[in-house]
Parts: structure tokens; sequence; C-alpha cells
């Protein structure tokens, strides 16, 4: 357990998922890299993202609050990032819709996964948590996080907001239906390997509707 107060382990739990949610947010913003001290329901939505395919193109439609949390860019902002990548990119009200290739969607996916590497590699290297490793599998349905069980709070069990949305993004991006969606955090005593806390996506939802 850590010597800190709650306050401040909250504190330093929020910023990391806020940081885990930005890396994600940069990637499909193109310009934007989300940005904001808050993270709230809306940006957990499971319809924030809809994938359409036809032979030659993908269109993504994305909540716009995912890809800009701080409302700080404009549309012309975003179509602009979009249009640096390539990227086609219209602004509909609350939604904003990205026409690719098949082979650039996949060029994102392969994005989204080194982004979720690397904020896990900069929250093994904060020593002010107990996490010691991440290992997302392949579909970014399940997530194992490795902790000091002696340094472990429960506060840090809200690390698993920012791993939620991640792996939802990810399967949303890659055409997995809403409903199908659901990503599994365990974490897990790095001696041991003794589940010390695990929850769902899905789960999250759930307790965000009552």
């Amino acid at each position: 357990m850590f010597s800190e107060n709650p306050g401040e382990t909250f504190v330093k739990t929020r910023s990391v998922v806020v940081l885990l949610i930005a890396c994600t947010a940069f990637v499909l913003g193109g310009c934007s890299a989300g940005g904001g001290d808050t993270v709230d329901g809306s940006s957990a939505s499971p319809a924030a993202i809809e994938v359409e395919e036809d032979l030659a193109t993908v269109d993504v439609r994305i909540a716009r609050s995912l890809l800009d949390q701080s409302d700080s860019l404009t549309d012309e902002e975003i179509v602009a990032g979009a249009a640096e990548n390539g990227i086609i990119a219209v602004v509909d009200g609350e939604t904003v819709v990205y026409t690719m290739t098949k082979p650039q969607r996949d060029e994102m996916l392969a994005q989204m996964r080194s982004s979720a590497n690397e904020a896990a590699d900069e929250l093994i290297a904060d020593d002010t948590n107990a996490v010691t490793d991440v290992e997302f599998n392949d579909s970014m349905t399940s997530i194992k996080v490795s902790v000091d069980a002696a340094r472990y709070g429960a506060l840090q069990s809200l690390l698993a907001l920012g791993f939620y949305i991640q792996g939802a993004l990810y399967q949303q991006f890659n055409g997995v239906s809403s409903d199908e969606i659901d990503v599994i955090v365990e974490f897990v005593d790095d001696q041991t390997s003794e589940v010390l806390d695990t929850g769902s996506y899905q789960q999250m939802r759930e307790n965000l509707e009552q």
C-alpha cells in the first residue's frame, strides 16, 4: 500500500487513466492529443464508433467527444488533421465520419496497438503506482495488469477505465458490433499470479446505466 493519502493516489491514478485514453485519441484524431483532466461516461459510449465497409473503402463514424475531449478543435482542424494522413473526414454534428482505404484502416489499428503499448510502458515506468507489466491479447479483449501486491491499493483498480476504453475503441474501429464488445481487465500479483481485482467493460457500462 502507498504511504500517500487516498486523495493523492486518486489524483495520480486519474492522471494515468487520462494518459491511456489520450494516447488512443491521438491516433484517432490525427492532430488532437485528446487532453482534458476528466474522464466521464460519454467517452465510453458503446455507440461512439461504427464501421461500414464496401469493396474499396471503410467509413468509420466516431463521436467527436472521443477525438477532442477538451473541445478545443474546430471542424476545419479535424478535417485538416485527417487530410494530413491521407484520410477524408466529414464533421456531422457530434459525429466525425472518416473515409479511408482498408490498408489505411489496418495501419490505424496497428498504430492504436502501438499507442496502447507506449501508454503501458509509461505506466510501468512510473514508480508512483504498483504496475510492473501489462499484457494485451491480439484482439484487445483481455488485458492482464501485473502489480506489486505489497504496493497495490484499491484505488489503482481505476486504471481499468483507461484500458476498457482503449480495448473498446480498438474493437469498434475493427468492426466488432457494439453488443459484442467487451474488455476484461485483471490485476494480478506479479509474484504469485493471484488475481487481485477483475472487471469488464460491459460491467462498467451496466454500472453507469444504473
